[in-house]
């Protein structure tokens, strides 16, 4: 036993030896933002602009919650009082703008006029956005002005312990929105059951840039923790009640992956291909697949003081992975070895993304780091 775990030891050793050996293509310096906000996703289009999704810094931040943008509200305003902080009137959600690479931000236009919650851009005019109501907008001039394209229904919510008010209704809970391109659009949310409370999940999506919008029966067993879209008919979602899908028509139909996961819940998902992919566990470990997620392997490599988030794959080799206390890794042969870079603040980071020759890595507390090629 004292042998396997010398030889497992020296396995590691060797592993992050290798990745030392290899230097990172360039460096991750912070970003003032001109506020404490704390930031779920960075959406950039190219090198100059981009927008971030979050809450305001200003209010008492939300407690932990895996599913990010999920119900963060701050406590709601009594009839006739009067918010402390603007922001208060857009229950706590902002999203912040920037046309020059992140030297100047500023929120989008009519933020609280169009009750704005977050906002998902395929290019510098064109893009989509959820309101705290559960409608989806739509822009073609870079959010100057907003046109609805699907307005929320109503559902239902089941409240067990609540004697008063047993069932509530709600607008339909969606939470999330994502383009891959300007046809190929999803949003979904909703679908907790639980001993506490039981609210219908939704799923819609379109092919035609919002046009019309198609509702999907819910297709999961709980909550959605993360879906990941490869291209315009693959998809991976993973779900709180420790399922795993996957689709390949574009999110009308999904199938149950019937495996041994690595982690019951997954934080992220990235796929560079119909085959090979990645996640981050719950507990913060990575593991890959190479066929399309019926088997796993653990990158054991990784130790325990990474709490990883959020992963982005540049190409099938070159990768990054952050998360907790500022925790970064980089991989440049696909994840044989990593390199430890470690973020210049020890933040909280929840999501990193790549496009062009630039990175952006975004978390709590107003953390926003931008990857400078050398």
């Amino acid at each position: 036993m004292q042998k396997k775990i010398a030889v497992a030891s020296m396995v590691i050793a060797l592993a992050l030896v290798g990745a030392c050996s290899t230097k990172a293509p360039g460096s991750w310096v912070v970003v003032d933002t001109g506020t404490g906000d704390s930031f779920y996703t960075a959406n950039f289009v190219n090198d100059q602009v981009g927008w971030l999704n979050g809450t305001s810094g200003r209010n008492p931040e939300p407690e932990e919650n895996d599913n990010a943008n999920s119900n963060k509200k701050p406590k709601q305003l009594k009839p006739g009082q009067k918010p402390e902080d603007p922001l208060a009137a857009n229950q706590g959600f902002e999203v912040l703008q920037t046309t020059d690479a992140g030297q100047t931000w500023k929120p989008i236009p009519d933020l609280f006029k169009n009750k704005i919650r977050s906002v998902w851009f395929v290019d510098a005019n064109e893009g989509w956005a959820l309101t705290i109501d559960r409608n989806i907008l739509h822009t073609t001039n870079g959010g100057t002005e907003w046109v609805v394209q699907r307005n929320a229904g109503t559902v239902e919510i089941k409240l067990p312990f609540n004697r008063k008010e047993p069932v509530t209704k709600q607008p339909e809970q969606i939470e999330q929105l994502r383009f891959i391109d300007n046809k190929h659009g999803w949003a979904w949310g909703g679908g907790q059951k639980n001993e506490y409370a039981e609210q219908p999940g939704i799923f819609v999506m379109t092919v035609d840039g919002g046009q019309y919008w198609n509702e999907v029966p819910y297709p999961f067993d709980q909550n959605v923790s993360d879906i990941f879209f490869l291209d315009a008919k693959h998809a991976w979602a993973s779900t709180f009640g420790a399922g795993f899908y996957r689709t390949n028509d574009g999110g009308l139909n999904w199938e149950r992956v019937q495996t041994k996961l690595p982690e019951d819940v997954f934080r992220s998902i990235f796929f560079t291909d119909p085959s090979t992919g990645w996640v981050a566990g719950r507990s913060g470990r990575i593991a890959r697949t190479t066929d399309g997620g019926k088997t796993w392997q653990k990158m054991w490599e990784i130790r325990d003081e990474f709490k990883m988030r959020d992963i982005f794959f540049i190409d099938k080799k070159r990768g990054w992975v952050v998360g907790e206390e500022g925790a970064i890794l980089y991989t440049p042969n696909s994840g044989e070895s990593w390199l430890d870079v470690r973020a210049p603040i020890p933040a909280r980071l929840m999501d990193v993304s790549f496009v062009g020759g630039s990175g952006w890595a975004v978390g709590l507390s107003g953390a926003v780091l931008k990857f400078e090629q050398k």
